[in-house]
């Protein structure tokens, strides 16, 4: 991606988010802290709900009381606007736990 187009983006974002790029692909990941491995566990299956109906598939990584998200849109090998609605609806969802 262009460096101006990911200054663009890092804009965008919400706070917490980063651009990372892992093997030269561009991937929007932010870590998200909870009080319980339940409450962790249900921020996965309601990101997962989403993604299925968006049929847009993020990386999510549980670890007790923390979920990693990472995504990007493979098939681009870049970020999109896909990449940045599900992020608000990350961003969504996390506020209404």
């Amino acid at each position: 991606m262009d460096p101006s187009e990911l200054e663009r983006i890092k804009k965008r974002i919400p706070s917490g988010w980063e651009i990372v790029s892992p093997e030269e692909i561009p991937v929007l990941e932010k870590t998200f802290h909870f009080t319980s491995y339940r409450s962790a566990v249900e921020f996965v299956n309601a990101l997962a709900a989403i993604a299925e109906k968006m049929d847009h598939h993020p990386d999510l990584i549980l670890r007790y009381n923390t979920v990693k998200v990472e995504v990007t849109t493979h098939s681009k090998k870049a970020i999109t606007e896909l990449d940045l609605s599900f992020v608000e609806k990350t961003e969504e969802v996390f506020l209404a736990l």
